[in-house]
């Protein structure tokens, strides 16, 4: 995501940060600490208010719930690796989290599997969280001397929170957890999962009006703040929806074509030892291709970009030759003319890449990028609707 910066790095995978997250964070501790707590430690006070105690439990409270919202998504990824799906990174924001991962399971098992292990997680973490407030409530029980309330808050509402995660996440509408387990069901039943998406969509967006409606009644008859945050939620999910159902029919036409059929055959070689200066006025201006293959004549030596210029100064382009900033033949990740488009795809938003080589044999016979699956795809849409 944009505008988001990493925290930590868990499994191999980056944990960032969205700025948005800042917000539901300060909201969370103003709420907590503020007011639930205040109420829940001070009964008998008629005006209770925050102090040092009540607000240091809403910030610990926030950010354990947090932690259980990335345990939540790091249990997707760690079930995804294990079907072979690499991931990419997980977002903390102001809905949740999310793990982006390479690319969609290709089978209905691993997308059950993967979308399960969340709920799960969150069960478990429910459990854990309750059996802790039980035990705690016992010995309180037996010992009032022991100042137990506090703690006693943090795990109750810790419980009741991946308690209400794994339900809201199980509801069986797409791209929640509980839709992607009903679309691998549906994918398995009708063997197509264009169709299974198309269905577990519509489930997706119809629980999307269902909280509209919910949240739209609460904010005017029961004057609750909490249902502009239902509708905001709704409003996220139906776009998410219908993103993902986008996503499924792009990936699914691409797989039904070759990268062979899309490549550019035509290659443009850079000699490694030409200036920067001189790639820049010879190649990149005067030319419109965005990837050059670097090689001394016998082989590829890597490839260089208009990225690469730019990341040196100007002033340093005549020092500079191709083969101090090119991506060496060792690093890049290159495609098979028999390669379906839309694994390319998936190797193309592993690599961070606009454009990837086509290597055959090893020789280099192409370039495949963004640029040629999106006219495909373009004239695909051209053509169904005329």
């Amino acid at each position: 995501m944009r505008g988001s910066f990493r925290i930590a790095r868990i499994m191999g995978i980056d944990i960032s940060v969205d700025l948005s997250w800042f917000i539901i964070l300060f909201l969370m501790v103003y709420s907590l600490g503020f007011f639930e707590f205040p109420r829940e430690l001070y009964p008998r006070t008629f005006f209770p208010r925050a102090d040092v105690l009540s607000v240091t439990l809403g910030i610990v409270t926030s950010l354990l719930l947090f932690a259980s919202v990335l345990a939540h998504e790091l249990s997707h990824s760690w079930m995804a690796i294990q079907r072979g799906i690499p991931v990419m990174n997980i977002t903390l924001f102001i809905f949740g989290g999310v793990a982006q991962i390479a690319d969609e399971p290709d089978r209905p098992a691993s997308e059950f599997l993967i979308a399960i292990m969340g709920p799960l997680m969150s069960v478990a973490l429910a459990a854990v969280f309750g059996a802790a407030w039980l035990w705690l409530q016992i010995i309180e029980n037996f010992n009032f001397a022991l100042p137990l309330t506090p703690l006693i808050l943090l795990t109750g509402l810790l419980a009741q929170a991946n308690g209400a995660l794994a339900l809201f996440n199980l509801a069986p509408g797409f791209p929640l957890d509980g839709g992607r387990v009903f679309r691998a069901i549906l994918w398995a039943i009708l063997r197509d999962v264009r169709r299974a998406t198309r269905i577990a969509t519509r489930a997706g967006q119809l629980i999307a009006l269902i909280l509209i409606g919910f949240g739209g009644w609460l904010f005017l008859t029961e004057f609750e703040i909490n249902g502009i945050w239902y509708i905001l939620i709704a409003f996220f999910l139906w776009n998410a929806a219908g993103q993902g159902y986008r996503q499924t029919v792009v990936r699914e036409t691409l797989r039904d074509v070759r990268v062979a059929q899309l490549m550019t055959r035509e290659v443009q070689v850079v000699a490694p030892d030409i200036s920067m200066a001189s790639f820049v006025t010879e190649y990149l201006i005067p030319r419109r291709e965005q990837t050059f293959a670097v090689s001394d004549g016998r082989a590829l030596l890597g490839t260089i970009t208009l990225n690469h210029a730019q990341r040196v100064p100007r002033d340093r382009w005549a020092a500079r030759c191709v083969r101090d900033e090119m991506t060496p033949r060792a690093r890049l990740s290159v495609l098979e003319p028999q390669q379906t488009a839309a694994a390319a795809l998936g190797l193309l938003s592993r690599a961070g890449a606009d454009e990837l080589p086509v290597v055959e044999d090893g020789q280099l016979v192409g370039f495949l990028g963004r640029r040629e699956l999106t006219r495909f795809l373009n004239l695909k849409i051209e053509l169904k609707t005329r």
